[in-house]
């Protein structure tokens, strides 16, 4: 009898315990749990349980789009907004979401206007959101205003640091900006914008090494973004890590496969590699789909140099240059032709405008320098020698170019001195 009597009980057991499970575990109380510990996929996930059960369930809703924004996930946040009935869910947050949502999708004209149209948005929330709106349409100085105000009243918030860096990247003061970026960095982790601008800072200041850590970093947080996988192939190809450029480049071209920007950048980096029939192949192959795209003209022209080419090179070169006339890199691309030829004066020129505008390449500073002494300009010769051993360390060639400079500087120096002594004689 007591035999009969348990199994019956066991089994109940069995099939009610998941029913009480399930009832003990609160979907919303996981998905706070879950957004505040960083781990904004499963608390979609969870928002989502919470909402099938009561589809108005406004701190799920809410809880949900936050979690997209921390994602970047800006075009599913708007989305998320625009679905909403704003006069049951007019809260500060949602107008606060709803003005981010706005700046990140190119609407800061409508961001500005939603936080002029909100009395109940946070104070510092309108202050962040209102500066990256304005910083957007190209009213820096009023973001900056805003910004110092706020800075100078405490610390400051890391999201308006960055903002503040960003600012100063604009106006072209990098070594200002660095402070700020890396306070940024520092305090906000899983933010990729933080890394790439101190990325793109370091990056500025000729240190390529450190910049690849940071945009890499940034690549890992937010791997769907083309222009992060750009910046990680640029400056490892700055750093003559070339397979790297092209691994990296293959990211973006999964999702994009024909993108023509890409397809060149890919172009350039398998020329760089010393592929550079396959480069050739596949830059022909994007001016042929998309004629006068200035980059493949600039790669091609590049490789049909490299090949020994030089006038047809110079003629896509040239082309490049019209289309690109303040790109540092196609003009020293097209001052190398120029040389080639003899055009010494024309490539000293191109070199000029191009280190004016970027004066962290080694390669231009390299090839400036080649040009001075085929002009006999050996003192500046020798400045810009040593521009380009800070890029390209024991270089050989450089050494012997130098050697020739010095050499040509003593014997200038010892007929300045000949002559002022038979003059003093006289």
């Amino acid at each position: 009898m007591i035999t009969r009597l348990f199994f019956p009980a066991v089994l109940l057991l069995t099939l009610f315990t998941p029913a009480l499970v399930q009832a003990a575990v609160d979907p919303l109380s996981q998905a706070d749990d879950a957004y505040h510990s960083g781990e904004y996929q499963r608390a979609i996930r969870w928002y989502d349980q919470a909402l099938s059960v009561n589809p108005d369930d406004q701190d799920a809703t809410i809880g949900r789009l936050k979690a997209l924004a921390a994602l970047s996930r800006w075009d599913e946040v708007l989305n998320g907004v625009n679905r909403l009935n704003t006069t049951q869910t007019g809260s500060n947050e949602i107008s606060s979401i709803r003005a981010e949502a706005a700046v990140k999708t190119g609407s800061p004209e409508e961001a500005l206007k939603i936080l002029d149209n909100s009395s109940d948005v946070n104070p510092a929330e309108d202050l962040r959101i209102r500066s990256a709106a304005l910083i957007a349409l190209d009213r820096s100085e009023e973001a900056a205003s805003l910004i110092l105000a706020a800075e100078a009243e405490g610390s400051l918030d890391p999201r308006l640091s960055l903002l503040m860096g960003i600012i100063l990247i604009k106006e072209g003061n990098v070594t200002a900006s660095v402070p700020y970026l890396e306070e940024a960095y520092l305090a906000l982790p899983t933010d990729p914008d933080a890394s790439v601008y101190l990325g793109d800072a370091v990056a500025s200041l000729g240190k390529y090494e450190e910049a690849l850590g940071f945009v890499s970093n940034a690549a890992s947080l937010n791997q769907s973004d083309i222009g992060i996988w750009v910046t990680v192939a640029y400056l490892n190809s700055r750093l003559g890590n070339f397979d790297a450029a092209i691994d990296a480049l293959d990211h973006p071209l999964a999702l994009t496969p024909d993108d023509p920007q890409l397809l060149n950048a890919k172009a350039y980096a398998l020329y760089l590699s010393g592929r550079g029939s396959e480069g050739r192949t596949l830059a022909e192959e994007v001016i042929r789909q998309h004629p006068g795209n200035p980059g493949a003209m600039d790669t091609l022209g590049c490789i049909l140099l490299s090949e020994g080419y030089v006038k047809e090179a110079t003629g896509y070169l040239e082309q490049a240059t019209e289309y690109l006339p303040r790109d540092p890199e196609v003009l020293s691309h097209l001052a190398e032709a120029y040389h080639l030829q003899g055009l010494d004066n024309e490539a000293e020129d191109l070199y000029q405008r191009s280190l004016r505008i970027d004066d962290t390449s080694g390669r231009a500073w390299r090839g400036y320098s080649e040009v001075l002494i085929a002009l006999e300009r050996y003192p500046e010769a020798a400045s810009a020698i040593a521009e380009a051993f800070r890029y390209y360390p024991g270089d050989s060639e450089l050494i012997a170019w130098e050697e020739k400079a010095d050499k040509v500087l003593v014997d200038w120096y010892l007929k300045e001195e000949a002559a002022k002594s038979t003059n003093g004689h006289q």
